[in-house]
């Protein structure tokens, strides 16, 4: 060990270091941006020089920097420009909110909100219409996505070029029995309202990113994948992170042509592909791959199934892509060495994802399924043997478990999700895990806690035998997550040589019950050595 005093020293604490050993030790010191060493206080006192700063950890938790492996981050930081609807729980606080907004801007500004799912969240099970819009915006153009569609404001649609004059069909906008325009907009449609809303300007969205950094950081977490960025916030956080103001490690699915699924030719997707040069800074940035789409959600009741719904003899969900372009679309992409991440929630959808990857020769980093909520175990079996890995996330059963029974039977609703059956079929390796943010809450210790109890929102229980243990499931946020970007070596564990990626916590999520775990919270966030978060400013 070096004589040459740490920068950092963290002691009389319990520090899980996720080793391969298991290693529970007292201190952690820190040189840098690095880990230097990990041990007991005794050993690391030796490490403390005149300029070090020494924090008395009090008994208190260290572990390492969460990694959420599938969020659209970005959505974090908007509030300030967007209308909010966490907790709104009623139309009529919706529009409330919408009017505030909207009073807040000029003239024919447009009123443009996060993303949120009113048919689950609000008591009327729908979402505003084009009339309500109108009149809480005072006829501003109104924007506001809800996934994979959307609600729009008269002006929203005239501004597109969708009034009742037009002759796109009810694909892209759902018609009222007038036969006008209804104001909800249906997959393709919404892309054709967002192109005619004004962008943020960099600076506005350079803010935006860094907004929702903090948010992240206030919840332990230090590494996402982020779900589906547009190459300009790509840029945006290269340029964030070549100025040393980054404090989230990012890995991109990227939509080179801004949409799910793009709509240009195969030679123009070829050509994107092979001049789009990776985005990379140093250690806070990496393009993990490209982003696509095959099929709905269970919540939305629209997952490609191999079944029928319940109920519903002849419905079996929907898939977004024409098979034979889904297949062009990754056949160009590997060959360009652009791993695919798929949005592939049923199993229909899984088989055909598989089917592809299957014909295809694989990229250098493996291809992802995304979501994967409704795998088989033949499917789970089956990936792994084509060295496929899986994003998933429990949250989508935390409060939808209920409209998940409704669509899919009882049966299918308790093996959504399957940790259990996916870890031991592709190795911790294989599975990492995310919140789909802002769609599920950004919470990780609330994932936890459904991770290992499979318990909702109301004390239900939903597939139990699906569950992971304590220790699986940081694991699966931590070491998993790291190697799922193929940055194993770097970052997910407590170990020296890696990156000083550090969260100390009130409670240690190991050993703390299950009520215990639910409230856990962050004290300290340190990201790269750098302090980002200090709820007691301990560290300040």
């Amino acid at each position: 060990m070096s004589n040459q005093p740490a920068d950092l020293l963290l002691t009389g604490g319990r520090v899980v270091t996720l080793d391969r050993a298991g290693t529970v030790a007292q201190a952690v010191a820190v040189s840098g941006a690095t880990i230097r060493a990990v041990g007991s206080s005794e050993d690391l006192a030796a490490l403390a020089g005149p300029a070090t700063r020494i924090v008395d950890l009090a008994g208190r938790t260290v572990i390492p920097g969460l990694i959420d492996s599938h969020c659209h981050f970005e959505d974090a930081g908007t509030d300030r420009d967007t209308v909010p609807f966490d907790g709104v729980t009623t139309m009529a606080e919706a529009l409330r909110r919408i009017a505030a907004k909207a009073s807040a801007l000029g003239p024919g500004a447009w009123v443009r909100g996060q993303i949120w799912n009113p048919v689950l969240q609000l008591a009327e099970r729908r979402a505003p219409t084009r009339q309500e819009l109108d009149v809480a915006a005072s006829g501003r153009p109104v924007f506001l996505p809800m996934g994979h569609s959307a609600a729009v404001s008269t002006a929203a649609l005239a501004r597109a070029g969708l009034d009742e004059h037009s002759r796109h069909g009810e694909d892209i906008v759902a018609r009222e029995p007038s036969g006008h325009p209804s104001g909800l907009l249906i997959e393709d449609g919404v892309a054709l309202v967002a192109r005619v809303v004004p962008p943020w300007t960099d600076e506005q969205r350079s803010r935006q990113l860094l907004d929702a950094m903090a948010v992240l950081n206030s919840w332990g977490i230090t590494s996402v994948v982020g779900g589906a960025m547009t190459p300009r916030d790509v840029d945006l956080l290269a340029e964030l992170a070549r100025h040393g103001r980054s404090s989230v490690r990012v890995a991109a699915m990227l939509m080179p042509t801004g949409e799910l699924n793009p709509s240009v030719d195969l030679d123009e997707w070829s050509a994107l592909l092979h001049g789009r040069k990776r985005a990379s800074a140093s250690d806070w940035l990496i393009e993990r791959g490209v982003k696509l789409q095959l099929d709905g959600g269970m919540t939305l009741g629209t997952a490609a199934t191999r079944e029928a719904y319940d109920g519903r003899p002849d419905y079996r969900g929907e898939l977004i892509a024409d098979p034979r372009r889904f297949t062009d679309l990754v056949r160009i992409a590997h060959g360009h060495d652009w791993p695919v991440g798929v949005h592939a929630v049923g199993d229909a959808a899984i088989d055909l994802a598989l089917d592809t990857f299957e014909r295809i020769p694989a990229a250098a980093q493996p291809a992802v399924l995304i979501h994967a909520s409704l795998i088989q175990p033949d499917q789970a079996k089956r990936a792994a043997a084509l060295g496929v890995m899986v994003a998933a996330q429990t949250p989508f059963l935390w409060k939808n478990s209920g409209v998940i029974a409704g669509h899919l039977g009882r049966q299918r609703a308790e093996r959504a999700v399957p940790l259990r059956t996916l870890v031991d079929a592709l190795g911790m390796d294989g599975v990492a895990v995310g919140t789909d943010y802002p769609i599920n809450g950004l919470n990780p210790f609330q994932n936890l806690y459904a991770m290992t109890t499979r318990r909702d929102l109301h004390g239900g229980s939903t597939g139990a035998e699906q569950a992971v243990s304590r220790s699986e499931a940081l694991r699966l946020y931590t070491v998993s997550g790291a190697a799922h970007t193929g940055e194993q070596r770097r970052k997910g564990a407590i170990t020296p040589g890696r990156l000083a990626d550090l969260v100390v916590l009130d409670t240690d999520p190991l050993t703390a019950d299950d009520a215990a775990l639910l409230k856990t919270r962050p004290l300290v966030t340190i990201a790269g050595g750098r302090v980002v978060f200090d709820v007691g400013h301990e560290l300040s």
